[in-house]
């Protein structure tokens, strides 16, 4: 079973809740991704997403394109992000997965992409800015190998499409909160609930919902309408401002939040 199914199948059985952080691979350090990554798993995440820059990511807010940006002039590419994923095989029990943009994966090679995932334990992709209609050969090609494809889905998918999209999502479903790119928001619209209740009569993979989402309150809202919750600039504006350490404890608060 591939380790994304096996995690939330596992916490199904629990009665509890993902908690899913997002670090830009390659910021502040390579290094510092790696532990940042193990100390994550020690304070309650129960996946990782590891963001691959790219210069032009079009679902990005302000904060993850500082980070990607950063990590892009001090060297960071494909490869060595795959040489993290290497280190975090054999020191972490959580999946994590790799999300970025076409063309990355397209430069480096769909099938090269897809080998090194698998032998560096990485569970699942995400790419938004591949249309479902679009995404038959990379979904075969990582398929081949285990590999998750993550599919999305907004407030705004009608049903009669969300079915579609949904038909035969892997790993968990991506439900976007919010228009517009990622980055904290102060609060959700009223009709997100009834949003996330609708996705959950569509399908039976897991939801996980991001863009947003930065804080207790937002959690509590929601967490009874999904199957885990995706943090990425809330956290990565902590490692700008150089409060790293503070982020072990607010996940540990967001994890008792979810339960």
């Amino acid at each position: 079973m591939n380790r994304i199914d096996e995690k939330f199948r596992d916490l199904r059985e629990k009665g509890e809740k993902a908690l899913i952080p997002f670090f830009t691979a390659g910021f502040p350090s390579a290094g510092q991704t790696v532990e940042m990554a193990m100390m994550a798993e020690k304070a309650g995440a129960d996946l990782i997403e590891l963001g691959i820059p790219f210069s032009d990511p079009i679902a990005d807010g302000p904060v993850i394109q500082h980070t990607s940006l950063k990590a892009i002039e001090a060297g960071i590419n494909t490869g060595k992000i795959f040489d993290i994923c290497g280190q975090l095989k054999s020191a972490m029990k959580i999946p994590y997965l790799l999300m970025t943009y076409y063309n990355p994966v397209y430069s480096y090679g769909l099938k090269k992409f897809a080998k090194r995932c698998e032998e560096t334990g990485v569970s699942g992709v995400i790419l938004p800015d591949v249309p479902w209609e679009e995404s038959g050969e990379i979904r075969e090609t990582l398929g081949e190998r285990d590999l998750r494809l993550i599919d999305f889905v907004t407030p705004f998918t009608s049903r009669k499409r969300a079915e579609k999209i949904l038909s035969g999502a892997g790993g968990f479903v991506y439900f976007v909160t919010t228009a517009g790119v990622t980055g904290p928001r102060g609060s959700f619209s009223k009709d997100l609930v009834g949003s996330l209740d609708l996705c959950r009569k569509v399908t039976g993979t897991p939801i996980a919902a991001g863009f947003g989402i930065s804080g207790a309150r937002q959690i509590k809202m929601i967490k009874d309408h999904v199957d885990g919750t995706i943090i990425g600039s809330f956290f990565a504006r902590k490692i700008i401002e150089g409060k790293t350490e503070s982020i072990w404890e607010i996940m540990r608060r967001f994890k008792r939040a979810l339960r």
